[in-house]
């Protein structure tokens, strides 16, 4: 009689699931074709970001990086690739150099946050301006985008679609910036349009 129980508790359970979050309607808004796009994001993170792109924007070789894909399925998903080349930052240090507090940095490049389903106000919700006034706003990259200074990563909108972007591959967060912004280019020319 317990196992009836179980086999019916288990058989309700299974079809009372709606699945993973994910919308499953068929009229999804991001199921319909964009005059501009033809692209529709699967929920792979691998159609926006490839091993080869981080390689090409890093200058680092691809056959040494490694790949982490957290979470995935889930809100916080995270695509990232990373490479040990020995680049160390310095929190403390003396004038006279005998004190020197040095910590390895992994190089890195990564995707997260995206949302597939995105409009512009539920962007600008994310992004909070009013919250988060230092961001500051990047032209020229997809319809949107804002940089997070504090953070080092680049919020992008562009064609119903958003994410987050960091190249982290210096101790010159002015070149991070740059590399960010023109690998951000480079997803939305060569991916989603």
């Amino acid at each position: 009689m317990k196992n009836y129980f179980y086999v019916s508790v288990f058989v309700c359970l299974l079809f009372s699931c709606k699945g993973n979050g994910q919308n499953t309607n068929a009229s999804s808004k991001n199921d319909r074709p964009n005059p501009e796009s033809n692209f529709v994001f699967s929920g792979d993170y691998n159609d926006l970001l490839t091993l080869e792109m981080a390689s090409q924007i890093t200058g680092f070789e691809a056959s040494k990086a490694t790949k982490l894909h957290t979470m995935k399925g889930m809100i916080a998903e995270t695509l990232r690739y990373f490479w040990e080349n020995g680049r160390e930052e310095v929190i403390k240090k003396s004038a006279s150099k005998r004190e020197r507090v040095a910590y390895p940095r992994t190089d890195l490049v990564q995707i997260k946050w995206v949302d597939g389903e995105a409009d512009m106000e539920s962007f600008s919700d994310f992004i909070d301006l009013e919250k988060y006034p230092e961001l500051t706003e990047v032209n020229g990259v997809g319809e949107s985008a804002y940089w997070n200074p504090k953070k080092n990563h680049l919020e992008v909108y562009y064609n119903g679609i958003s994410f987050s972007l960091q190249v982290d591959i210096s101790n010159d967060e002015s070149l991070d910036k740059e590399k960010t912004i023109a690998l951000a280019k480079q997803i939305i020319e060569e991916k989603m349009k």
